[in-house]
C-alpha cells in the first residue's frame, strides 16, 4: 500500500466508532460498509479492497476497545 487517503481514515473512523457500541453496532458498520462499495461499484464501476479492509479494521479496533473496557460478557 503506498499510502493512506483520508477517505480509508474514515472509513476506519466511522466503523471504529459505530462498533464501541457493541454487536450491534459492528453488524451497522458491515452494513454501511458493503452498502457504500455497494454504490461505489453502480456509480464508478469497481470495489475498494482497500476501503474494506479499513472498514474491517475499525471494526476490529472498536470492539476491542469496548471489551477491553467494559469486558467480556
Amino acid at each position: 500500500m503506498k499510502h493512506v487517503d483520508k477517505n480509508s481514515l474514515k472509513h476506519f473512523g466511522v466503523c471504529f466508532l459505530l462498533s464501541l457500541l457493541g454487536l450491534y453496532g459492528v453488524a451497522a458498520a458491515i452494513g454501511a460498509s458493503l452498502t457504500k462499495e455497494w454504490y461505489d461499484k453502480q456509480s464508478y464501476g469497481h470495489w475498494c479492497w482497500v476501503d474494506l479492509f479499513f472498514d474491517a479494521l475499525g471494526c476490529l479496533a472498536g470492539y476491542s476497545i469496548r471489551l477491553l473496557v467494559i469486558g467480556i460478557v
